[in-house]
């Protein structure tokens, strides 16, 4: 009868140590649930914080790149300062009218573009390009410097190669010291300008 009420009393504190654990465990994890539900709302705060301010960015940067922004002003800007600059340095270039130097410009006749080259006496190229019909902006000196260097501008030397597909349709307004004369250019293929344009030339150098 003894052994028995010992063997209940040791169920019975059994039970209770049980109870007591489980609650703990309970406990346990409703303190780490909440831990874990409070870090998550925290990251999730921070996420969303970060993501609100990369949207705010993001449309600032829209309104830079939306139509009639800042971006295509600063682009039309920039577009237009560069033709007003090439505008002003066609203008010097045509503007000068520097008596004792020797320079030609090239104009184009028909409806087509026809591609220009010079070289020098080694075959390098000087220039190279598809010229417009008309008289096209650039001097090209072989005697003395232009009053006034511009990107039109371009020194050349007296036995300069010149070379075309079209030379019909070529012409070279020459402006030599003291005169000024129109040239039809002769073949596709000119080995020595100063020669082949018969061009006045008082010191051979040039300087």
């Amino acid at each position: 009868m003894k052994f028995t009420r010992i063997l209940l009393y040791i169920a019975i504190l059994l039970s209770i140590i049980s109870i007591t654990l489980s609650i703990s465990n309970e406990f346990r994890y409703a303190k780490f649930k909440n831990y874990m539900e409070s870090m998550f709302n925290r990251q999730n705060a921070k996420v969303t914080d970060s993501l609100s301010q990369m949207n705010l960015k993001l449309s600032e940067l829209e309104k830079y790149f939306a139509p009639n922004g800042v971006v295509e002003k600063f682009i039309n800007y920039k577009t237009n300062l560069e033709k007003h600059l090439s505008d002003l340095e066609k203008l010097l270039t045509l503007a000068q009218e520097d008596q004792n130097v020797g320079y030609f410009q090239i104009y184009i006749t028909g409806s087509r573009e026809v591609w220009i080259g010079i070289k020098n006496k080694n075959s390098k190229y000087i220039f190279q390009g598809m010229l417009k019909p008309g008289l096209n902006p650039y001097k090209f000196y072989f005697f003395k410097d232009p009053s006034v260097k511009t990107s039109y501008t371009i020194d050349i030397p007296y036995d300069a190669k010149i070379q075309t597909a079209n030379p019909d349709n070529v012409y070279f307004l020459i402006q030599e010291p003291g005169q000024r004369r129109l040239k039809k250019m002769p073949s596709s293929k000119l080995d020595n300008i100063s020669e082949d344009l018969n061009l006045y030339i008082p010191t051979i150098r040039g300087k």
